[in-house]
């Protein structure tokens, strides 16, 4: 790469949130960060330790925010938050580098150590992707159990109640992930769901509405919670306001492994049926 693709600006969203569970681990974090920033990149990290560090909460917490930056400058940054996130025990950090709607590099910047909170969120997060459903459970409980304030193992247990049928259960923890921290999308998608389940359209609307606000149009959580925001506005009979979600979904176009490819004919039906009934 040229010294001139080096310096050009790019477009780059960060996201996210990382929680390191007392003040003496937070201390040294913070110490370790500006150690590395003054003797190591310097210059080239995009945010200060007082933009993101919070003594009260024992955290770091990067609010969403989209920046132009340089290369070196996105890379350094995110090398930076790999170091940092191993000293926590919950949360992650999302970087995207994109470039006219597409995703040129991505990272999911999140814990990966032998504690038993990182360590048992992350195998319960692997049973789920591999249909272990009633294991993934008790390790995620075992997460919650060692640290409390685990909003992404609450997440993923919610997701997990859910596609075991407990409904109840899995709104209980879609909505305890929101209190702890409410600025992840996953959950609001997930009770939005439990909402549609039980009829209750209202709320689920607010919840889409909450997921859309909270993700990147390059997600593919964003067209999810668009359509079924848009299923909400149908069954309440407001069909003026489903068409323009179902008209945004139906000019995207997804890859065939994207969870929003299959539901494409069920749009263009609503679609018709809105079109027909406004």
């Amino acid at each position: 790469m040229t010294p001139q693709q080096q310096s050009a600006p790019l477009k780059v969203v960060f996201r996210g949130h990382l929680e390191f569970g007392s003040q003496r681990t937070y201390e040294m974090v913070l110490k370790h960060w500006n150690n590395r920033v003054e003797n190591y990149f310097r210059a080239d990290v995009l945010f200060t330790a007082e933009q993101v560090f919070h003594e009260d909460g024992y955290s770091l917490n990067v609010p969403q925010q989209t920046l132009m930056s340089t290369q070196k400058r996105y890379r350094s940054t995110t090398a930076l938050l790999y170091e940092v996130a191993q000293f926590a025990l919950a949360g992650n950090v999302g970087a995207w580098w994109v470039q006219n709607g597409k995703v040129l590099d991505q990272h999911l910047i999140e814990p990966k150590s032998d504690k038993v909170a990182v360590s048992e969120f992350l195998r319960g997060r692997e049973l789920v992707q591999q249909g272990g459903m009633e294991q993934a459970s008790e390790a995620l409980t075992n997460a919650i159990e060692k640290y409390s304030r685990h909003a992404l193992a609450y997440e993923r247990r919610g997701y997990v109640n859910y596609k075991l049928t407990n409904y109840n259960d899995a709104h209980y923890d879609f909505s305890k992930s929101i209190a702890i921290y409410a600025h992840n999308p996953e959950p609001f998608y997930g009770r939005g769901k439990v909402y549609m389940l039980r009829n209750d359209w209202e709320n689920a609307i607010l919840d889409f509405q909450a997921t859309i606000e909270r993700s990147l149009a390059v997600q593919p959580i964003y067209w999810l919670a668009r359509m079924r925001r848009a299923e909400s506005f149908f069954h309440l009979k407001r069909y003026a306001e489903a068409i323009p979600d179902l008209k945004f979904f139906l000019q995207r176009s997804f890859a065939e492994n994207d969870p929003n490819f299959r539901l494409r004919s069920k749009a263009e039906f609503l679609m018709s049926e809105c079109e027909k009934l406004k």
